[in-house]
């Protein structure tokens, strides 16, 4: 167990370097006050967050990586890619999207404005500002989204702990 704690504190110390020399956001990190922790028995400590983000009220949660806001619009969950319906998984990454999300999310815009089925790209956050792509791919609920965006490499490094850490339902 001690080995797991310490991939888990190094991988943490490489993205706080990263956030410090500006590969996160400009706000400091927070620990969320989650029910359920990942990797380890300690909630994850986000190395980004968005308190400041806009607030959006959520009309429903489709499945573990897009939901709809309460005006209509579809937002694909930018740094994740989680189960399909039918696949290993999936029920749980919806189920943990959806209590997530709550009634209200904060979203932070990519490098892209929306996808090829017109939805809109974000990376999404709870309404304290707790970055939930971090969140599901901790709790081995969702892969990291590799091609592309600014928190790619700290949702990467997590995803390569959460494999090496058998993290829930994906990797244990």
């Amino acid at each position: 167990m001690g080995l797991i704690n310490i991939k888990f504190a190094l991988l943490l110390g490489l993205i706080c370097v990263a956030t410090a020399l500006g590969c996160g956001s400009n706000s400091t990190s927070l620990t969320p006050t989650l029910d359920e922790p990942a990797i380890s028995s300690e909630p994850p400590t986000t190395s980004f967050d968005c308190p400041g983000c806009e607030a959006f009220s959520v009309g429903r949660v489709i499945d573990g990586d897009t939901l709809d806001l309460s005006d209509g619009t579809r937002v694909r969950l930018y740094g994740v890619d989680t189960p399909e319906r039918g696949e290993a998984c999936y029920a749980e990454a919806t189920d943990r999207l959806r209590r997530l999300a709550g009634a209200t999310v904060r979203l932070e815009n990519g490098p892209r404005a929306t996808d090829t089925f017109g939805r809109r790209l974000a990376y999404v956050y709870t309404a304290e500002g707790f970055s939930i792509d971090v969140i599901l791919i901790g709790d081995g609920l969702a892969e990291a989204w590799a091609r592309d965006g600014q928190h790619r490499d700290t949702l990467v490094g997590l995803e390569e702990s959460a494999r090496s850490n058998g993290a829930g339902c994906l990797w244990s």
